[in-house]
């Protein structure tokens, strides 16, 4: 269970990037070089379109282990979408993705700690196990 000081620390550290305005593109460029099979599952995509529907995604994650209605609606649509049978993202690859994300944050979040990066891991991995399990 995520304690509301867990919620609360991570949705200030979620403000204190936003304010800095490259997140969704510096996360971009630390996931593509984590490994080549995630270079190839982008090799076509619209990263226009991409960079905001990670900025909608980013908060609906942080929303859904609060138990936020539409956030579980739109974790959702992204496990269909990510399942086996659209997307094809195997359960293996989303810690590339919470890594990417850890190391981006703590370069522009001027708080970021070992504390803050349990409380982000714990968060997330609530709703990507979520996603993983419609695999």
């Amino acid at each position: 269970m995520i304690t509301n000081e867990e919620m609360a620390a991570v949705r200030q550290s979620y403000g204190r990037v936003l304010t800095k305005r490259n997140l969704v593109q510096r996360f971009y460029e630390v996931f593509m070089h984590s490994s080549p099979e995630i270079e190839r599952k982008f090799a076509k995509t619209d990263f226009t379109k991409q960079y905001e529907l990670l900025e909608r995604s980013l908060t609906m994650s942080i929303l859904y282990p609060q138990g936020n209605i539409i956030a579980k609606q739109a974790i959702g649509k992204i496990r269909e979408s990510h399942s086996r049978k659209n997307l094809n993202i195997e359960p293996r690859l989303y810690h590339l993705w919470l890594d990417s994300l850890i190391k981006v944050l703590a370069e522009l979040d001027p708080e970021f700690n070992p504390q803050l990066d349990k409380h982000w891991r714990k968060m997330m991995s609530v709703t990507l196990d979520y996603i993983k399990e419609g695999y």
